[in-house]
């Protein structure tokens, strides 16, 4: 017979399922440019009443989702002396994810800021049990000893869960746009663990010792964007030297990874959307061997002999060309030459390449300044899986290839908007990657929270960014928590007004 415990888990897990793979119509998208900050008075403010609507707002949607990914998360087991443990594996796990929903920097901000009395009264609506907030330390100690791996799987499992959900199906009926990039997560000067990538660029004197990632990140039709799968790189047995041993690079980070997305998306349903250090031949074999459509940015001193027959074509392929004037009013050229050959590897392996180039011009109005207007040009290049033609070029390259620069934002949001993307956590790899899986799991979280319906309207205001940063001001410093919670400690038996209130705006 179970007990009350799993019964409630078991409850509070199919309440998640149901609000995030079934219940679930998000908000789109409704412009490329950035939102303007309010300019009335007061308008970045808000007075208490509005602020606490935002706080009601956000937790009521919050306390639905935590429980049901908080039983997600506990499914792995405790590796701590249960006897000698102030808190149970569940309250860590849980303070885990609040560290990084309040966008809290670190874990003696942690301390400071969500030790009080107001954030333990809201965390013990969701974990009854949980008598006194914990330490950061203990959550790193406990992560210290958690696979990092298995860990991980408890993120990847929900986001794939997510991707074959009706929900999803519904938001992005067609194939899966991923964009795939590498980013420094921190560095050092000193050796802080031997799996660390090193860099000295010729000058000992210069060396440091650093985390590099490479992250995936799937793009909705809507304009949403959340994370995938992490590759950490990693030197299994230390650095020993450049003539010894070769570190582990992003190339080889990225079999790895691709691997997981085939195991868990599949072949014949991925578009990869990735930079130039990609357009390589490996890449493109792999591509077509998963049965995978890819836009790779092409840069002119990549594939050389690929470009010298790519000019030699555009001289007799007059007709592959085509301007197209986009909804900001600039003008884009156009050109294209498919199956160019290309041999690579000491086998002389054969690929068969489509390039296509993007020459854009515009007008800069400098209103504000009083500067005469600016006559800008860029240029793009990209490899194509598809065959380019005058019908699907604009889409190839405008719906697909540019997105590119979509995973650069999310970069941009978890290193300086909130989720401390750069700051280690731990110097315990384990623990480090534990965290990180944490700081994912949160984020997306916080991205279902603001898409919501009754949050959404906040949000278009005032920027994501602020409202959690106001409404976590509110909910632990003035403890405003609202007035009906008791029932999440039940598992959320009231599901009769779910529906109402984590409706998702629809695209």
């Amino acid at each position: 017979m179970p007990d009350n415990k799993s019964k409630q888990d078991e409850r509070a897990e199919k309440l998640f399922d149901d609000i995030v793979y079934r219940g679930h119509k998000v908000a789109p998208i409704e412009s490329h440019k950035k939102l303007s900050q309010s300019n009335r008075k007061g308008g970045g403010a808000g007075g208490e009443g509005s602020e606490g609507e935002m706080a009601e707002s956000y937790i009521r949607v919050l306390r639905l989702l935590l429980p049901g990914a908080l039983a997600k998360l506990s499914t792995l087991e405790d590796p701590r002396n249960k006897n000698m443990c102030d808190h149970s594996m569940p309250a860590l796990i849980v303070y885990g994810l609040i560290l990084f929903l309040a966008h809290t920097p670190s874990r003696r901000a942690a301390n400071r800021d969500i030790g009080g009395e107001h954030a333990h009264e809201m965390i013990k609506q969701a974990i009854p049990e949980l008598d006194t907030i914990p330490h950061a330390d203990t959550l790193a100690r406990l992560l210290e000893k958690i696979d990092a791996d298995r860990f991980e799987s408890c993120y990847e499992n929900t986001i794939i869960e997510f991707i074959k959900s009706k929900t999803f199906l519904r938001l992005n009926p067609g194939r899966c746009l991923i964009a795939i990039d590498g980013t420094q997560k921190f560095s050092r000067r000193y050796s802080f663990d031997k799996r660390a990538l090193v860099s000295h660029k010729g000058d000992e004197e210069r060396e440091r010792h650093y985390v590099y990632v490479l992250e995936s990140v799937l793009i909705l039709e809507n304009g949403m964007v959340l994370p995938l799968f992490t590759e950490f790189l990693e030197n299994e047995d230390g650095f020993l030297g450049d003539d010894e041993k070769k570190q582990d690079c992003e190339l080889k980070a990225f079999t790895r990874l691709t691997e997981k997305i085939k195991k868990y998306i599949g072949k014949g349903r991925v578009t990869l959307a990735c930079d130039g250090l990609y357009a390589c031949g490996p890449v493109v074999s792999r591509c077509k061997a998963f049965g995978w459509e890819y836009m790779i940015a092409l840069k002119r001193g990549s594939l050389k002999t690929v470009w010298e027959d790519y000019d030699g074509l555009r001289k007799i392929e007059t007709g592959n060309t085509l301007q197209y004037i986009t909804d900001e009013d600039r003008r884009q050229t156009f050109n294209w030459s498919n199956q160019i050959e290309y041999t690579y590897g000491k086998n002389n392996k054969r690929v068969h390449l489509n390039i296509v180039t993007c020459k854009e011009e515009w007008v800069e109005m400098h209103l504000r300044s009083g500067k005469a207007p600016e006559h800008k040009t860029c240029g793009y290049a990209w490899l194509s899986s598809s065959a380019v033609s005058a019908g699907n070029v604009v889409s190839l390259c405008n719906d697909i290839a540019r997105k590119r620069w979509r995973i650069e934002n999310h970069f941009h949001v978890e290193k300086y908007q909130g989720y401390s993307y750069s700051h280690c956590f731990s110097y315990d790899w384990d623990a480090m990657r534990a965290f990180h899986s944490l700081m994912k799991f949160a984020h997306f979280l916080n991205t279902l929270v603001l898409s919501s319906e009754i949050t959404y309207g906040y949000v278009k205001d005032q920027g994501a960014r602020w409202f959690i940063r106001k409404v976590w001001c509110v909910l632990i410093y003035r403890g405003l928590i609202g007035q009906d919670t008791e029932w999440i400690a039940q598992g959320g038996k009231r599901r009769g007004c779910i529906y109402r209130d984590i409706r998702l705006r629809a695209a």
